[in-house]
């Protein structure tokens, strides 16, 4: 039988084997994993604040989606783990070049691929 501890380890590990990052402590570096948009951060949240009322809730393949920060950080995401199920929705902007840019939620984005979860529920604009 599967133990949720074992499976809390396996994803910590994964975890751990992405390169450190800068600005915190226990930081790291999920541009091995996520490609940075070509539109910065504030881009996107204007976007998303203009457009905020014709926003749809859809899932998402995480594969799809770029990040406006490239730092995670490791205890905030040791903590989403057993809150899966919980967690807010994402906020994230589709712009007209068709990148899918997440403004809001690098660490619930990063929790999604450390469980190996495809789709992640947005609040799309």
């Amino acid at each position: 039988m599967i133990k949720f501890k074992d499976i809390f380890n396996e994803n910590i590990n994964k975890l751990n084997l992405l390169p450190s990052g800068k600005i915190f402590q226990d930081a790291k570096n999920i541009e091995s994993v996520f490609k940075r948009s070509s539109h910065s951060w504030s881009e996107s949240i204007e976007m998303f604040e203009k457009n905020r009322n014709n926003s749809i809730k859809q899932n998402v393949n995480v594969k799809d989606i770029k990040i406006t920060q490239p730092n995670i950080q490791v205890e905030k995401i040791i903590a989403m783990i057993p809150k899966f199920k919980t967690l807010p929705i994402v906020d994230a902007v589709k712009f007209k070049d068709g990148e899918i840019v997440i403004f809001d939620g690098h660490h619930r984005l990063i929790t999604h691929w450390i469980l190996d979860k495809p789709y992640i529920k947005v609040n799309l604009v």
